[in-house]
């Protein structure tokens, strides 16, 4: 229909003659932020204490004077609810936070590309997008593409300024320069697209692993933290200071009937990790610093974060064993706040080593240096054949171990 209609000379954008049935309005849109919100305790109160809902309504409408984003957004919110609900969550925490940073982010435009950062996602194949289990590299690559889909879209929209192209382009960027589409790194990276990554992890972290169990979203400081200097920089201090205002709560959901299971499965956890760490020491040896080959720096600097981030914990050594050893063997139920935390670190630390075996298989696909392939292969085997541990059945009823 497209391709007969755009045989003749429009006098206006094709969107322009284009209606969508119950199509979102500026009062539409603001009320999905009320019930959003307020579905769940956690945001209800940061919304209460920290948003500004008159300056929430005038984005809504200022969102809503431009015809093709109401018409993407509409089309997200009825075909993938989820990704709408998650640019909800970052508009919304996002102005909060912006406004820590008033010299550097542009608080209306940052909510224009917060809105609309994945309208790339429907034009990705769905059966791509709902596949369970694995994707291929292909498949992998499609995903990846959405960023510059949504870029396209939003530059060629006249009253929008760059700044909001640029964060949809690069909110899967990195500071490390893992992210995608193009690996770019540190200070060739805009500030808004570094805040909505951040609050993409936040949301998908917080949605799929806290709150379906009620748990506060202050519990994702320890993750926050250990990703703070080597992902997130300077806008993840703001979120970590505004999670700090958050009530702390002491609960923790490990029965002393189970206190040993949980513990001997943080120290299966501990040693999987520093089987993987002395591989990934060996891959980062042989590739050495070759700062003028992006991929291979890349790599080595998703190596290095993984470092960086046991540092920062500090629960991957032995002195952290001989901890975990006297919790056990005393029963020092006071302390299983502390071993839930050093489980969900483990966990972060685990996401980023599946990462860099990602990273290895897209490396390898491309042109490297000969002397480099079979160590980089030999690296990927080696990381492949080092069995995640599995979890004791009885412990699949605690949230923790449904992340």
């Amino acid at each position: 229909m497209v391709d007969k209609i755009t045989r003749f000379k429009l006098l206006k954008p094709l969107e322009s003659s284009v209606v969508i049935e119950n199509e979102l309005t500026a009062g539409i849109l603001l009320e999905c932020f009320s019930v959003y919100l307020n579905n769940n305790p956690c945001t209800a109160s940061i919304n209460e204490r920290f948003a500004d809902q008159a300056e929430l309504k005038s984005f809504c409408h200022h969102f809503c004077q431009f015809a093709l984003l109401r018409q993407k957004l509409t089309v997200l919110s009825l075909v993938m609810p989820a990704i709408f609900e998650q640019a909800i969550f970052c508009a919304w925490l996002g102005t909060i936070l912006t406004r820590q940073l008033p010299n550097l982010i542009d608080r209306r435009d940052f909510f224009l590309a917060a809105l609309c950062h994945d309208i790339g996602m429907v034009h990705i194949d769905g059966q791509v997008l709902n596949k369970e289990g694995s994707l291929t590299l292909e498949e992998w690559k499609q995903i990846q593409s959405h960023p510059i889909i949504g870029y396209n879209i939003v530059k060629e929209i006249a009253g929008i300024n760059g700044s909001v192209a640029k964060a949809i382009l690069e909110h899967h960027e990195n500071l490390d320069g893992t992210g995608y589409p193009r690996g770019r790194m540190g200070s060739s990276l805009g500030n808004e697209g570094q805040l909505l990554n951040l609050l993409d992890s936040v949301n998908a972290i917080f949605n799929k692993h806290f709150k379906p169990f009620n748990r506060s979203m202050r519990e994702l400081l320890p993750i926050m933290q250990m990703n703070q200097h080597s992902r997130f920089g300077m806008v993840a201090r703001h979120l970590i200071m505004l999670l700090k205002e958050l009530p702390q709560g002491t609960q923790h959901s490990i029965p002393s009937e189970l206190a040993d299971e949980v513990i001997t499965a943080v120290k299966e956890r501990n040693a999987y990790i520093a089987k993987c760490v002395d591989v990934s020491a060996e891959i980062a040896s042989a590739i050495g610093l070759r700062h003028d080959d992006p991929t291979l720096a890349s790599l080595q600097n998703a190596i290095i974060h993984i470092t960086m981030s046991i540092t920062q914990s500090g629960i991957i050594n032995g002195a952290y064993i001989r901890w975990l050893d006297q919790v056990q063997s005393e029963k020092l139920n006071h302390a299983y706040k502390e071993v839930e935390e050093a489980y969900l670190m483990m966990q972060e630390i685990i996401y980023h080593i599946d990462k860099l075996k990602r990273q290895l298989q897209l490396c390898l696909e491309k042109a490297v240096p000969d002397n480099l392939t079979t160590a980089l292969a030999t690296g990927l085997t080696r990381l492949d054949r080092i069995a995640l541990p599995s979890i004791n059945p009885q412990l699949e009823k605690l949230w923790l171990f449904n992340l």
